[in-house]
Parts: structure tokens; C-alpha cells; sequence
């Protein structure tokens, strides 16, 4: 179905050139966050006046076109001059590398481009990948070509193709959504409404102009609003994060955002010296979006920066993917993000269960916001291709005028994505790939449904173990580890893999950390880790928003093509026995020992102590039944499945076997009889704990009582 006449990206920029033509609309910051170019509506107007022209002259007209440019301006009058000329842009990132080179010539292929538009800095090394590629394609340095002042007014039509989109690849090889001036005129109308920027808005912006949110949230829609924006090189942010908040302060931005790990960043980055003279009171809008939204990064950015005048209620997390143009949900920044905690177990089974925030077992959940008005989400049971109640997690699909039109030349997939009707007939639908609920009108998203990990009909969601592995040793860096499924034996198996910081090269002790990482997932999760991989410092797969792409580590793990610095892997499972005699019963201390050196053995863990809680040792059911039926054979007898999970500790455990071999109950924990309290026990020595133990035992075999 066609879009109405719509006043289209084009028309409004030639609007502002004629009503305001001095303003300075763009500006571009250099390393010291100065000012190094700008322009203003009229120059932005005549720059794409002119590379409008030289596309028609070259027949350029309904062709696909990429843009590859370094971080600047001249990306943005390059983009509008493919809209003007009614050429399809088709943003890329510049070659730099091997890994991006393959990634261009990728897209040179795939979008059958007949150009690449350019700086004339780049112009050779651009001029070899055309080269390579299939076809005659031109390379024109945009800088260039003198601005033109001259021009008559578009004849665009809102179902005509814009630009091309291509996506960042977190969970599949790069695709092109093919998106129409109307959708993007659509979406830049959702952003209006869910971030409310006016006249008065200052735009600051470090995200890469080829991706989906630096583009169209960083870079256009100060152009379609008609409020200003600074824009940063991504290598600024990257290199020192603080010059993010640093641009707000010093050019009062109101409208800035980034992914979660941005945030961190900046939290991890900063110094109590750098706080003095950084003023974040103007920033209305700090929108979080383009991967899972960490609480606890949201309260600590609250918190380190509440002294610069930063308003809490300013996190604004919103959802979008590129499928959808960008923006699917949002807020604006007036009221504080809504958070929902829920029971943990039963969200790993599917279900949503609300519960106070103090309880335990409880995990936190924040919102994406509601979607704006003509922006239909449902959550569905993809397989039964029925919506489900808000008390339970599904597949989000979308429905909007703002929706992409598909895949270019990828009829399959875009059938499966952009076709999938409701059993009721009702459609057609954007399926996300995306696992979330509403609740209340608001969003949550939980993660990539394909990236989910399901063991024994439990749900993992990967993001949460990644930033459980992430924290658990000082040595690890942040944001930068993957966790995934892997087949193997016949078995799943789960895999995390994860960067060491750059600092901690020459200190790490790579045993010790691997110990920590698997502890804290056992802990955290109940989930026993497989393998786990160090990395050297940048070796995780990332898209360029900083997504981590897990597929492709998964992948590369595989090809060796990871910069591995140690990688663990769970012994092969056997046949699990234990040999542990009857006459250990009556003696202190040895069935405890012998029970240490079964788990030990067992589990891979070399500080296993009779203390130590069962349940950080990664045991999950299965693991349990296996162990509770060893003790069975071992001691003949029929130990209840959940044996090992109900007692939490050696200690523990070796009192249920006492109690069930004796007919008495021998935990000197469990009971006090006028003699030790249980803190008194907590504060004997080994030498007396073992006296007192064999006091224990010695009234049990005597006959008498406890």
C-alpha cells in the first residue's frame, strides 16, 4: 500500500534554506571538541543542489549509490544530494581494514551499486575496491564539486526508495532494508513525538552516520526538525568517552544518546577531576537504545553524575531496529524510566510474574517505552501465530507506515520478516527476532530470540550472563564477551567468551579468572558453564553500535580465528561414581574429605571446601541427579533426586548421608543441644570442630541421643 503525499526529508531542507538560510544547523567537532566545520541550511541545500546534479548528468537517477566517508559533514550533503537526484544512498562504513574491506566489497555486490561517492582523500583506495567488484562503478570525491545555488523543487514520491540500510549483522550476515522516503518521513514523525525535541533542541551525536541510529536519530532528524547538532568522530568517543559528556556540557546539547555500553563507558572512563566544571543540566534526552538495557548501568550513571546537574529522569531507553527505519518505542525524557521486577525463574520458563523489588530471586527489568501513535506492537507466539497475554514473553512484531519495505533482492527472507500474518488472518506484520512483553502499554525487550539458550526447557538470555561474567574479576573488560550455545558430543553446551582489559595483560593470572567467571554464573544464574575463552584485549566481534555478534564469535571460535589467550573446557562427561567406604561415616572429617575430592573431581574446581555453597559451583539438575544417583550406588540407598541442590554445602550433604546410614541427624549446624549454638560452631577452630564432631558421632554410635 502506498504512502499519501507526505512533505518528504527534500522538501524540507529546501524549505529551511529559503526561510532560514545563516542558520548553522551542523556542526562537526574535532579531537579537542572544537568546532572544525559547520553548515548552515542554505550551504547544506547547495552542496546537495550540486551532487544532485552531477548523479543526474551520470544517469544516476533510481541507482544505487554508496556513501563511504570518513567521520565529517561531507557524508550528510552526500546523502541529501542522492535524495534530491532520486539516486538510492547506501551508507557504508570506510574501508579500513581486511575485515571491512570484505564488508564493502559485500555491499558493493549485494546493492548492485553503479557509484561510491567519496572524499578525495579516498578516491584510490575506494577506486580499488570498485575495481574488484562486478560491473562499472564510479568513485566521485563529493569535496570536490562546487556548490551549486541553483535548483527547481523535487518531484520525489513518497513510495520512491530512499536509501538502502544496511544491517549491522549481530545474528546473520548484512542485509539491505530497503527503506522509501515516506517511511523515513513516517519514523523521523515517531522520533518527533517520543524524544520531543523543538526549535530550541541541541542535537550532540558521536554514533557513525552509516548506522541506523546515528543516521537517522544523530544526523537527520536535527535536519527534518530544524534544530542544531554537533556531530564527534566515533574514534573521539572510543578513545576517550568522556568527550561525549564533554560536548554536551560545552555546547548545552538537550538531545544525545547511545547504546547501554556507552554509558558504562563513560562510568568506567571518568575521574572525580573530570566531573569539576561538567555540566550536564541541559541534556533533557539521553536515550539508550540498540541493545539490552542494564539497570544497574542506569543507576550508577545516575548516581556518578548527579553532581553535574544531570536529571535522572533523563535516561530515556527506547527500542528500534532498522526493519522498522528505527524507532519503534520511546520516552522523552519527563518522567523516570519504567522499571518492573519480576521472578527470575519463571521469566527463564516464558513467564512474566511481577514481584516486590526485595524479594529474592528477583531480577530487574527495564522498560523501552510505549510506542508513539500509529505504531501497532503485538507480542506473538511465533509458532502458533497468535498474540498472548501480558503475563508472558513472545515474539515482537510491529506494524507501522514507517515499516521497511523489505530486503533488496532477498525475497525469501523479506517473506519471512515482513510478511507474518496472525493466525486471524490479520497482517502484514514485522517480526523482530526480538523476545519481550508488554505490560501497562510498555515495552520490555529481553533479547534476540534466536540468541536465547534453552537448556532443558529453561531460558537463558545471553546479555544477562555476559554482564555476570563481565563483572565477575577485575581483569575483564566490560561489554566486550559473548555468550552462546554450541553443539557438542551431542550435547549443548555453553560457551562464554571474553576480553581481558588492555591494562591487565601482564598481570592476569588467566586460572584464577576462568574460576571466578564459571563461580559467578553458578552463582548468578544456576547455569554450569562448558568452555570458557579469554581473549586478548578487541577480540570479540562487534557491529559498528557496538553490538556484540555472537554468531560470528561462535563462528570464529570455530575457524581459530579468535586471539585466544586461554580457553577452559569441562572435562567430557563419564560415568559419574564415587568411592567413598562405609567406615567414613564414623570417623570426623573423612567423609567430608572424601566428598570434597569426589566434587572436585567432578565438577573441575580445584578450591571446592566443605563450606563452600553447592550452588555456586554451577551444578544444574542434571548434574544433580547425576551426582544423587552416584551416592545411591555408592551407599545403597535411594537419595532423592534433588539430593545435591537441597543441601547447599559438603557439610550439609554429608549430614543427610549420617542421618540416613545412623538414623540420626549428625549436623552440628542444624542443632543445638544446650552446649554449641550455632554461632559458637561458625567460631570454633578445625581442631576443634573436629573434637566436637567427634563427640557427635561418638553419642550416635553409642546408642544415645542428639
Amino acid at each position: 500500500m502506498g504512502h499519501m503525499r507526505q512533505d518528504l526529508l527534500p522538501m524540507r531542507t529546501q524549505r529551511y534554506a529559503e526561510e532560514r538560510p545563516n542558520e548553522c544547523v551542523l556542526s562537526f567537532l574535532d579531537a579537542q571538541l572544537r568546532v572544525a566545520d559547520s553548515l548552515t541550511y542554505r550551504e547544506l541545500d547547495h552542496r546537495a543542489r550540486a551532487i544532485g546534479a552531477v548523479l543526474l548528468e551520470r544517469g544516476l537517477s533510481g541507482a544505487q549509490v554508496v556513501l563511504s566517508y570518513p567521520a565529517g559533514l561531507d557524508f550528510a550533503t552526500a546523502f541529501c544530494g542522492c535524495l534530491y537526484a532520486g539516486a538510492v544512498a547506501v551508507p557504508a562504513p570506510l574501508p579500513r581494514r581486511s575485515r571491512a574491506d570484505q564488508r564493502m566489497a559485500g555491499i558493493l555486490a549485494d546493492s548492485d551499486a553503479r557509484c561510491i561517492l567519496t572524499d578525495a582523500e579516498h578516491t584510490a583506495e575506494l577506486g580499488q575496491q570498485a575495481s574488484a567488484a562486478a560491473g562499472t562503478i564510479d568513485v566521485v570525491a563529493t569535496d570536490m564539486i562546487a556548490p551549486l545555488p541553483d535548483g527547481g523543487e523535487t518531484g520525489l514520491d513518497a513510495d520512491r526508495l530512499a536509501f538502502l540500510q544496511y544491517t549491522s549483522g549481530s545474528t546473520r550476515s548484512p542485509l539491505g532494508v530497503m527503506v522509501r522516503h515516506g517511511d523515513l518521513a513516517a519514523n523521523l514523525d515517531s522520533l518527533r513525538e517520543v524524544l520531543a525535541p523543538d526549535r530550541e533542541s541541541v542535537g550532540v551525536s558521536w554514533l557513525p552516520s552509516f548506522h541506523d541510529m546515528g543516521l537517522i536519530a544523530g544526523l537527520l532528524l536535527p535536519v527534518w526538525l530544524g534544530y542544531p547538532a554537533f556531530l564527534m568522530a566515533p574514534t573521539t568517543f572510543i578513545k576517550n568517552p568522556m568527550s561525549w559528556l564533554q560536548s554536551i556540557s560545552r555546547h548545552r546539547g538537550t538531545h544525545s544518546g547511545g547504546p547501554n555500553f556507552a554509558y558504562q563507558a563513560c562510568i568506567d572512563a571518568v575521574c572525580d577531576t573530570q566531573l569539576d566544571g561538567l555540566d550536564l543540566s541541559s541534556w533533557k534526552v539521553a536515550w539508550n537504545g540498540a541493545e539490552p538495557i542494564r539497570p544497574e548501568t542506569v543507576d550508577l550513571f545516575r548516581a556518578r553524575f548527579a553532581a553535574t546537574g544531570f536529571r535522572p529522569q533523563s535516561i530515556a531507553p527506547g527500542y528500534g531496529l532498522a526493519e522498522a527505519t528505527l524507532v519503534v518505542s520511546g520516552s522523552d525524557g519527563t518522567n523516570h524510566a519504567v522499571e518492573l521486577a519480576v521472578d527470575e525463574s519463571e521469566l527463564r520458563v516464558g513467564q512474566v510474574r511481577p514481584r516486590d523489588p526485595g524479594d529474592p530471586g528477583v531480577k530487574r527489568l527495564s522498560g523501552s517505552g510505549r510506542p508513539p501513535s500509529g505504531v501497532e506492537v503485538r507480542i506473538v507466539r511465533p509458532d502458533a501465530r497468535r498474540v498472548i497475554d501480558e503475563n508472558s514473553l513472545g515474539e515482537i512484531w510491529v506494524r507501522s507506515s514507517s515499516v521497511a519495505q523489505g530486503y533488496w533482492c532477498k525475497p525469501q527472507d523479506t517473506a519471512e520478516f515482513f510478511d507474518a500474518y496472525l493466525a486471524t488472518g490479520e497482517g502484514p506484520y514485522l517480526r523482530t527476532g526480538d523476545l519481550g512483553f508488554l505490560r501497562d502499554g510498555e515495552l520490555f525487550v529481553i533479547g534476540r530470540l534466536k540468541d536465547t539458550i534453552v537448556i532443558r526447557g529453561v531460558n537463558y538470555f545471553p546479555h544477562d550472563v555476559e554482564g555476570c561474567v563481565d563483572h565477575s574479576h577485575p581483569a575483564l573488560q566490560r561489554d566486550a564477551g559473548a555468550v552462546f550455545d554450541d553443539e557438542a558430543s551431542g550435547r549443548t553446551s555453553v560457551v562464554a567468551v571474553q576480553e581481558i582489559r588492555r591494562d591487565a595483560l601482564g598481570a592476569i593470572d588467566p586460572d584464577e579468572a576462568v574460576e571466578a567467571i564459571r563461580r559467578a554464573v553458578a552463582r548468578e544464574h544456576q547455569l554450569a558453564l562448558q568452555r570458557v575463552v579469554l581473549l586478548l584485549p578487541g577480540g570479540i566481534p562487534k557491529t559498528s553500535s557496538g553490538k556484540i555478534q555472537r554468531s560470528l564469535c561462535r563462528d570464529k571460535l570455530h575457524r581459530k580465528e579468535l586471539p585466544i589467550l586461554t580457553d577452559w573446557r569441562m572435562p567430557e562427561p563419564g560415568r559419574v561414581s564415587v568411592d567413598i567406604g562405609m567406615e567414613s561415616l564414623s570417623q570426623p572429617g573423612i567423609l567430608e574429605r572424601q566428598l570434597v575430592e569426589w566434587l572436585q573431581k567432578e565438577l573441575a574446581l580445584s578450591d571446592l571446601t566443605w563450606r563452600s555453597p553447592l550452588t555456586d559451583m554451577g551444578i544444574d539438575s542434571l548434574k544433580g541427579v547425576e551426582l544423587a544417583n552416584a551416592l545411591s550406588t555408592a551407599f545403597d540407598h535411594s537419595f532423592p533426586a534433588t539430593s545435591i541442590l537441597d543441601h547447599p554445602t559438603v557439610a550439609s550433604l554429608a549430614t543427610l548421608i549420617r542421618r540416613v546410614k545412623l538414623g540420626a541427624d549428625t549436623d552440628l549446624r542444624d542443632r543445638t543441644d544446650g552446649c554449641y549454638t550455632a554461632e559458637q560452631i561458625d567460631a570454633l577452630d578445625a581442631d576443634e570442630l573436629a573434637k566436637v564432631l567427634q563427640e557427635r558421632v561418638d553419642t550416635v554410635l553409642d546408642g544415645g541421643g542428639a
